[in-house]
């Protein structure tokens, strides 16, 4: 018979992960998720998570996929770009 644990433990941000370990802020932001979204222009743009700036900007999803998977090979989400029953705003894993 399998007993249920319940864990107290906080799991700690990626913040606190990386300065308990004594990475630097760059090195830090380096494991952040990266992320291909749709502009208001109708090209997609590459960031990381908390960057106000995109790092590379293209005219289609698939390259700025490409380009995304060259950044951070397991660590891509792309924004859906049809409206669904429940909204845009939803993430894929690429």
């Amino acid at each position: 018979m399998a007993r249920s644990v319940k864990i107290t433990t906080p799991v700690p941000t990626l913040e606190e992960f990386g300065t308990a370990l004594g990475l630097s802020k760059a090195r830090q932001k380096s494991f952040a998720p990266v992320f291909v979204e749709r502009r208001a222009d109708g090209g997609y743009a590459v960031r990381r998570r908390g960057t106000e700036r995109a790092s590379s900007v293209f005219s289609t999803q698939r390259e700025a996929i490409e380009r995304a998977k060259t950044i951070a090979p397991d660590r891509v989400f792309v924004e859906r770009v049809r409206d669904s029953s429940t909204g845009p705003g939803k993430w894929r894993k690429a």
